[in-house]
């Protein structure tokens, strides 16, 4: 590994993947195929080593890709051109004999495959699930439902690259500020600004970056009676007596894609899932318990996708704009040198919260598409030891993802209110904005 310390990797990620396909493509194995696809996204997210920005980019753009093949089965649900920023009118229309699952699920692995770095993982897989239809299906459909996934992927991909992720590659890094309430690089590994230009980065379905800016901010302020002090305050004293269920819930909804444990002369690092992943995993779980049929758990990956990547943007473009200090840098400087967080402080400023956000624009859309109360137990990390938890709905499990963070002594209370607000609008504008007749009015 580069860089001057001795370095192991420890990656969690041989789970939530059966690679098994049935070849005859019917009853639950056609929804199987999709949930397969997002599970062999993840892991490979997982192992690349992606951040949760870029993590939420690599899952919204295959889901789109496979949405536009399998909607071709039901005419009512219509195509997301004229809904997405720039999104293309597909050009080719599929042949009459075409299978559309075989077409969708092609075109997921061919976008999914120009995002992620383990490109010949998801390209074993659709080898493998080519070959296991060759027996069962007709050559001309075989043949047509290819080619069509491939020029639809081929589009998706040419809009894709239009993006602004590569500019945002070569744009100006964070520069850090020495005036009091700025972010500053935290323990442990000091690490620069993550992402500090994500706000760049063209939205979905939001008119600009900007659009769901708090109107009502968290400023830094250490006057004793200020409500930033005693919101440092708060923080403070919630992670001195944590008990072990907030302990539990900070554990839970960590979700950091690469956590660094010192231990002795070695530093290493345990690789988990993404936010944003997690919330996929949450989509894929409730599909598969309410058995939702194939188009409408397709909907509900695309949309939630879709939610969690402009979530992203807009929170980021405020972290940076707002770029207020973290708990952790307050606390060391003002109050207790000795204080520490209960989990790592990510790096990046904290107003507003990446978790509150993400997750509430996510269980805003799922509440639509999959029920308001809807009480599920979530198995997303077993594999790391963690054990499940049971929520009485989607809000209930994304309002206790915000709060985690509080717990755990990285975000004010301030902040999780605040974004919790905020990530709400979002997925409330996602909702208006692909399926306009069922929303409820948020244009801000």
């Amino acid at each position: 590994m580069a860089g001057s310390f001795l370095g192991r990797i420890f990656t969690c990620s041989v789970f939530f993947i059966c690679l098994g396909i049935s070849p005859s493509l019917s009853g639950q194995q056609r929804e199987k195929v999709l949930h397969d696809l997002n599970s062999l996204l993840i892991n490979t997210v997982m192992d690349d080593l992606f951040n949760p920005t870029v993590s939420s980019r690599i899952y919204t753009y295959p889901n789109i890709a496979f949405y536009e093949c399998i909607r071709n089965e039901d005419k009512s649900y219509p195509s997301l051109t004229g809904k997405l920023t720039a999104f293309p009118k597909l050009t080719v229309l599929p042949k009459p004999k075409t299978d559309y699952l075989i077409a969708a699920a092609i075109s997921f692995s061919y976008v999914g495959q120009s995002l992620v770095g383990s490109e010949h993982k998801i390209e074993a897989w659709r080898n493998q699930f080519v070959d296991s239809l060759r027996l069962t299906v007709d050559t001309s459909i075989l043949s047509n439902s290819i080619a069509f996934g491939k020029t639809t992927a081929d589009q998706i991909i040419a809009w894709v690259k239009k993006d602004n992720y590569g500019e945002t590659r070569a744009m100006m890094r964070y520069v850090i500020s020495d005036k009091d309430g700025k972010w500053q690089p935290t323990p442990v590994d000091f690490m620069p600004a993550l992402e500090p230009n994500w706000g760049y980065m063209r939205p979905l379905t939001l008119k600009k970056a900007s659009q769901f800016s708090p109107e009502k901010k968290l400023v830094f302020s250490m006057e004793k009676n200020s409500p930033f002090y005693k919101n440092v305050l708060e923080v403070y004293n919630t992670v001195k007596n944590l008990d072990s269920t907030k302990k539990a819930i900070a554990l839970y909804w960590d979700d950091n894609p690469n956590i660094s444990v010192e231990q002795g002369h070695f530093n290493y690092f345990i690789h988990k899932i993404s936010p944003a992943g997690h919330w996929l995993m949450i989509t894929r779980q409730a599909c598969l318990e309410k058995n939702i049929s194939l188009v409408k758990a397709s909907r509900a990956y695309t949309l939630t996708s879709i939610a969690l990547y402009d979530a992203f943007i807009s929170c980021w473009y405020e972290k940076y704009k707002t770029d207020l200090v973290r708990p952790i840098t307050v606390i060391k400087r003002y109050i207790d040198e000795k204080w520490e967080p209960y989990i790592q402080t990510p790096p990046f400023p904290e107003f507003t919260s990446g978790h509150a956000v993400i997750s509430n624009a996510a269980a805003t859309v799922l509440t639509r598409l999959l029920g308001e109360n809807y009480s599920f137990t979530d198995n997303t990390e077993i594999p790391f030891g963690i054990q499940p938890r049971t929520f009485a709905s989607f809000y209930k499990a994304a309002e206790e993802s915000a709060w985690s963070r509080v717990y755990a002594g990285i975000h004010y209370p301030e902040t999780a209110r605040i974004s919790i607000k905020q990530g709400k609008q979002i997925g409330q504008y996602v909702l208006n904005t692909i399926l306009p007749s069922q929303g409820t009015k948020t244009s801000k």
